[in-house]
């Protein structure tokens, strides 16, 4: 009985542990899917030397996932996040595009939430990518900025 009891509590202790990790794991997944989504599109921008444009397949929703397109051509396409993330964004955050020669036409930031965690993937003014944790990254919090 001592050992079930033991057992029990271990268990008990552990599984909301467990689904915080897997909680963080999803929201870190999709911004780092979505910062290696944008980076296709910078050099698929410089491969084709077309600009390369990155946009929600739905309207402005990022959630519902994304596809990168030069010209008409499909390069990628991401399916839809975990129903439990959130992802807003700054002004000009309805697309993300590089000209020919890997020069943004998009800068802004992005911000994946989920249950009070967040990350934000940030293209400053030189088309510059980076992701961030707030709290974590005294620099994050003028993200909004650059």
């Amino acid at each position: 009985m001592v050992v079930l009891l033991i057992a029990g509590l271990v268990l008990a202790a552990g599984v909301p542990a467990l689904q915080n990790l897997s909680n963080e794991q999803q929201l870190v997944t999709a911004a780092n899917e979505f910062f290696h989504s944008v980076q296709l599109t910078r050099s698929e921008a410089l491969r084709h030397g077309r600009r390369a444009e990155m946009r929600p397949v739905a309207g402005d929703d990022w959630h519902s996932g994304w596809e990168i397109m030069v010209g008409e051509h499909v390069v990628s396409r991401r399916q839809a996040l975990a129903s439990t993330i959130s992802v807003a964004y700054t002004t000009g955050g309805e697309l993300v595009a590089y000209q020919p020669g890997g020069q943004p036409v998009t800068r802004g930031s992005w911000y994946f939430s989920h249950d009070g965690q967040e990350r934000v993937v940030v293209i400053n003014f030189l088309g510059r990518i980076r992701v961030c944790t707030p709290g974590r990254d005294a620099q994050c919090s003028k993200a909004g900025n650059e």
